[in-house]
């Protein structure tokens, strides 16, 4: 089944959000990795200790293996849909770092951070809508 380039669809929706979901983790483990290594501040003395030390950790390889996963995904994404509508309706990795931030680091998440991610999320509904109603006219 071809798909017209540009069109967001159900199918290439979901790619967008996997690609998220796999990048929000990714980002995930690199931070539980850096908390591995036990260097809370970074200086020009210790960071190659730091980066040794990071480069060594199971948080920082597993999201490095993600990111690397990633990658192939969006390139299929972007074959199939306008890079103009498929950044900005990535922009659901923010909404899934901020769950997964709360859920497995403890953060604490403000009022004010949730607004944003409402507006997050408005924005992207209106990225999707402009695809459905031909909005670029050719």
């Amino acid at each position: 089944m071809e798909n017209k380039k540009g069109k967001l669809t159900f199918a290439v929706l979901a790619m967008i959000i996997m690609t998220d979901i796999i990048e929000s983790f990714a980002e995930l483990f690199w931070k539980k990795g850096t908390l591995s290594t036990g260097i809370d501040d970074i200086t020009f003395s210790n960071v190659f200790s730091f980066m040794g030390r990071l480069l060594g950790s199971s948080g920082f390889l597993i999201g490095a293996g993600l990111y690397v996963v990633n990658f192939f995904l969006w390139v299929s994404v972007l074959s199939k849909v306008d890079l103009s509508v498929a950044f900005p309706t990535g922009s659901t990795s923010y909404i899934i770092v901020t769950l997964l931030s709360m859920v497995f680091l403890g953060e604490q998440i403000s009022l004010y951070r949730w607004g944003g991610i409402f507006l997050i999320i408005i924005g992207i509904w209106f990225i999707s809508r402009s695809t459905r109603h031909g909005e670029a006219a050719q």
